[in-house]
């Protein structure tokens, strides 16, 4: 059953043709290495970073395995994790060196590790406008897109993207200037999740959400008051705002929502929800509510 907005009408909605183009990701899809070739399709002016942690060095092995440079352990630290670790890193023909811990703590600037760091290549291009233009009506369908404004402590934006993993969004979309990166606390922070689910860096976050709302989706901003969640109909494909610590959505951004939701709490708490708390709390209601279509 399909949900429509009382007494609104937002014209060019799902009027733009398809293209045969798919998604990207910042960290790639890669199929593995073979006979131990060291070119990946990254451009030459690639970005890299450190991946640290079981999980999190895993999963970049296992997802982008032709972005992978080199693997470092603790010298001497057994585990059962990590030599399954070196056995996927060998199998991929990524060299393993064995250093002593200083030398991981400055790789990851004093991050969580475990004893492993990953040093992998990262194309950080702005790809969702791309991704967007290559999606069909049948592909838009029940689609949710996370949409970040400043959020710039990196366990939100990690704790957030580990929601939105979760609870079935198609990627997180963050601003270019003023916002945290994807860096090894962001990924340690949402488990791994940042490694697989795309986030796609944009220009203007107004714009694109100009451009979501024209290519069919719905916007919805979580806004302490906006309307309470629950009395709302939320409908799909749609993009959840949620705006920075403290200071929320900017106007534009805030302009740009067809609708503000807020997650309703009981009178004698101690004030707002943080940001990753909001989110994760309305991602959930889209959730029920693509499960309930007779709601």
């Amino acid at each position: 059953m399909k949900h429509f907005r009382r007494g609104k009408n937002v014209p060019g909605r799902g009027s733009r043709p398809s293209h045969d183009r798919g998604p990207r990701r910042d960290v790639g899809d890669g199929s593995g290495r073979e006979g131990g070739e060291e070119e990946s399709s990254r451009p030459a002016n690639a970005d890299t970073r450190w991946i640290g942690g079981f999980e999190a060095v895993r999963t970049a092995l296992e997802r982008a395995p032709d972005d992978a440079r080199a693997l470092w352990i603790e010298h001497e630290l057994k585990h059962e994790e990590i030599a399954r670790i070196v056995r996927l890193a060998k199998d991929l023909n990524v060299p393993v060196q064995y250093m002593a811990r200083p030398e991981l703590d400055r790789a990851l600037k004093g991050a969580r590790h475990q004893g492993v760091a990953l040093k992998a290549v990262y194309d950080p291009a702005e790809t969702f406008t791309e991704w967007l233009a290559g999606l069909d009506e049948s592909r838009k369908k029940g689609l949710v897109v996370v949409a970040l404004d400043q959020i710039q402590d990196p366990h939100n934006l990690g704790a957030i993207t580990r929601s939105a993993l979760q609870l079935g969004a198609r990627c997180v979309v963050i601003p270019e200037r003023r916002s945290a990166p994807v860096t090894p606390a962001v990924i340690q922070a949402s488990a791994g999740a940042a490694l697989k689910i795309p986030v796609h860096r944009v220009v203007n976050l107004a714009q694109t959400l100009a451009r979501c709302k024209e290519a069919g989706f719905w916007t919805y901003g979580a806004d302490a008051a906006g309307k309470p969640a629950w009395e709302a109909t939320l409908n799909t494909p749609c993009v959840l705002v949620v705006g920075s610590e403290g200071y929320g959505m900017r106007p534009l951004v805030r302009a740009s929502c067809d609708e503000l939701l807020s997650v309703p709490q009981v009178a004698h708490g101690v004030g707002s929800l943080n940001a990753s708390c909001a989110a994760t709390a309305l991602l959930y209601e889209i959730a029920r509510q693509k499960a309930r279509p007779d709601l």
